[in-house]
């Protein structure tokens, strides 16, 4: 299982990569509301991303099923966020919330694939630890 968590928090540090490589280019070729916007987005998501990664090395001993309602029930909350730091930035720092929004989403739903994979690789492992133990046991 450590195996598989390793996997994913190299997979999921791919997009905050992607996004840091954006916003530099940004930062050298846009205006600066543009790169406020995008320098905003990466920043919310590489955070949620880094959440989930603390809360899955937490869950991961427990129960998958602790995973997977994190996983769902975080989503909601990051368009939430969303909303509130893309009306704040607009209105507090002079953002462009098109390029806030692209970075936001790009990050947040390729985190969301590697989330999904860990979720369904996590318990395949699992029920077949269980299926392997229920075997020893029966002989």
């Amino acid at each position: 299982m450590k195996k598989i968590f390793i996997k994913a928090v190299v997979l999921i540090c791919l997009p905050i990569i992607l996004n840091i490589a954006i916003t530099v280019y940004c930062f050298t070729n846009r205006s600066l509301p543009e790169f406020k916007g995008y320098f905003l987005g990466t920043m919310l998501s590489m955070f949620f991303s880094l959440v989930w990664v603390f809360i899955a090395r937490k869950a991961i001993t427990s129960n998958i099923m602790v995973m997977f309602t994190v996983t769902l029930a975080s989503f909601p909350i990051k368009i939430f966020s969303l909303a509130i730091i893309a009306l704040g930035g607009l209105f507090l720092m002079d953002m462009n919330q098109i390029f806030f929004g692209i970075s936001f989403l790009l990050g947040t739903i390729l985190s969301l694939f590697v989330e999904v994979w860990f979720l369904i690789t996590a318990n395949r492992l699992q029920r077949k630890l269980k299926s392997e133990a229920k075997a020893t046991q029966g002989k």
